[in-house]
């Protein structure tokens, strides 16, 4: 397993590498030019630890070249006047340091003693330098970050402790997983991607995409470092669990900051398969290991770690997906044990359960029969109201044959970190692609005022003018949709590769290797078009159903 995030990491690097720019400028030169976005992302030095690995393992001073350049890049035009970097020339944000940070460490930790001492000495100097300035930002006036980056100092500084023995660092770390382990709500999840207080329906700010990607692996980095809360980290990493997919895959359908969500995680964060590195002792964390590793190989499109589907359509991949994952394979390979072959387990996602509440009821998981589903309505938020995401929509819907079928997206597609989230090429059309009911031309995931709940495997969607009951019955779903007069939107993901054929006068609808939608109802549904949307990466077969009364839909 080692050996294929090895053959994978190099993959990456090596198509990263082959957008380098070179100048004579200390502007331009060691850097990556995006071919998606047509910018040089900042964070690059994420890659100090994978390509000096790659250096060490190869034999091959490019490698090694290129990780100092990109540094020397960073050092020369994200500088902040703390001693940070700024995520980008254009960003004056500076927590992302410490991610970078975290990768010159941790290239120290496990191969500073092979490195030429000039490149060790520069890059040690950096390291401590930054993690100087993040040990006082608690008492920088008006910081004030999401959990995210307290799990970030915490790492970053429990391995400033663990590289120069400097007792400070670890008193400042311990603080930093002091603070978030107080987030962590009466289900295990961690919470503050966004405000920390409770909306005012009990739910709170979550988001799948970073704590399963970037916090819970920097905290059980911490914990490995300094032996401490590794237990409760260790069953909090099995709570999150729950929202890994069968295929690997990552529901974050319904976060906070799901704009950024891509099926496999989020689109600027490290990964989870550097937090499952350090529990792979448990047979459910390495095989969801294996899982995780086989979708970013299933979505490596050009050497790079794409939007599952943007090749169908020829969209160029963004940079920024790779590079923090390569980080995480590199965190992986040097920390994971050798030999090891993970066994099949079950996952929390295939258990059956039945339906299960998060979020004070205000989020349902939903795992019966051949399917899986996310619903949720939770009133807590963080991004602009564009982004809306909750109104008891079926936010996700998986099947076990067929894998993925409905999966959210915004509101509305607007970039709110345009810097780290693309625009499409061959489109200025971003359509909601979220299963949900649309009335009076207001979309239901923007009402906060929808009520969910659910008798045994039945789930009710309750608003002033629709009701929407899914009902999951071993092989099929059945929606029963109420409403005096609306429209609800199925988009079902759909690859070009798949036709469709709508039959029996419109009210049945087959797709080739998927599944059979029918309803009592004419479809209103282009079977030759498809759509793509940025938020998942997925492309899309839209349904809209006029509803007049009551109408009825299976799927199986």
């Amino acid at each position: 397993m080692k050996r294929r995030a090895y053959l994978l990491m190099k993959q990456w690097c090596d198509a990263l590498l082959s957008h380098t720019i070179r100048t004579d400028s200390p502007y331009t030169d060691g850097a990556l030019i995006c071919p998606a976005c047509h910018v040089l992302h900042g964070r690059v030095a994420d890659l100090c630890l994978p390509l000096t690995l790659l250096w060490a393992e190869e034999d091959d001073r490019r490698y090694l070249e290129a990780a100092d350049r990109l540094i020397d890049w960073s050092e020369y035009n994200l500088p902040n006047p703390d001693g940070l970097w700024r995520n980008d020339a254009l960003n004056k944000w500076y927590g992302t340091s410490a991610f970078s940070a975290m990768s010159i460490g941790e290239a120290l930790l496990h191969l500073g003693k092979r490195l030429p001492e000039q490149i060790r000495d520069k890059w040690t100097a950096i390291f401590v330098r930054m993690m100087d300035a993040v040990e006082r930002l608690d008492e920088k006036k008006g910081f004030s970050p999401v959990s995210n980056y307290y799990c970030g100092f915490a790492a970053s500084l429990a391995l400033a402790w663990t590289l120069t023995g400097e007792e400070r660092y670890l008193r400042k770390a311990d603080y930093w997983a002091e603070a978030v382990c107080s987030r962590f709500d009466a289900d295990g999840l961690l919470y503050g991607e966004g405000p920390a207080e409770a909306a005012e329906d009990g739910s709170h700010t979550v988001d799948m995409g970073y704590a399963l990607e970037e916090s819970l692996p920097l905290l059980l980095r911490y914990a490995s470092l300094t032996g401490k809360r590794e237990t409760f980290l260790r069953d909090r990493m099995r709570d999150h669990l729950a929202f890994l997919l069968p295929d690997g895959a990552m529901d974050n359908s319904f976060g906070t900051r799901h704009n950024k969500w891509t099926y496999w995680g989020s689109r600027t964060s490290d990964g989870l398969i550097e937090g499952l590195a350090l529990v792979m002792d448990e047979p459910i964390c390495a095989d969801a290991a294996e899982r995780v590793l086989g979708i970013y190989e299933r979505c490596t499109h050009n050497g790079l770690l794409a939007m599952p589907m943007a090749h169908e359509v020829g969209e160029p991949t963004c940079l920024h997906h790779a590079f923090p994952h390569a980080k995480a394979l590199a965190l992986f390979i040097c920390c994971a044990p050798d030999g090891l072959q993970p066994s099949r387990t079950l996952l929390a996602c295939e258990e059956k359960y039945g339906v299960r509440p998060y979020q004070n009821g205000r989020l349902l998981l939903v795992s019966h029969g051949e399917f899986r589903a996310t619903f949720s309505a939770s009133a807590a938020t963080y991004l602009p109201e564009f982004t809306a995401n909750y109104g008891g929509s079926m936010n996700l819907l998986y099947h076990d044959r067929y894998g993925i079928l409905c999966a959210a997206t915004s509101a509305e597609y607007r970039p709110t970190e345009p810097l780290n989230q693309q625009l499409l090429r061959h489109t200025d059309s971003y359509p909601c692609m979220t299963a949900q009911f649309v009335v009076d031309g207001v979309q239901a995931c923007r009402d906060k005022r929808v009520s969910l709940s659910a008798d045994g495997t039945t789930v009710t969607a309750q608003a002033e003018k629709w009701q929407a009951r899914y009902a999951f019955e071993g092989a099929r779903l059945t929606i029963t949709l109420d409403c005096e007069d609306g429209e609800y939107h199925l988009p079902i993901v759909c690859s070009k590769e798949r036709s469709a054929s709508l039959l029996e006068g419109g009210t049945c609808l087959h797709i080739d290797g998927g599944p059979t939608i029918c309803s009592d109802v004419p479809m209103s549904v282009d079977t030759q078009r498809r759509i793509f949307h940025p938020v998942g990466g997925l492309l899309y077969l839209p349904i809209i159903l006029k509803v007049r009364g009551c109408v009825t839909v299976t799927i199986d």
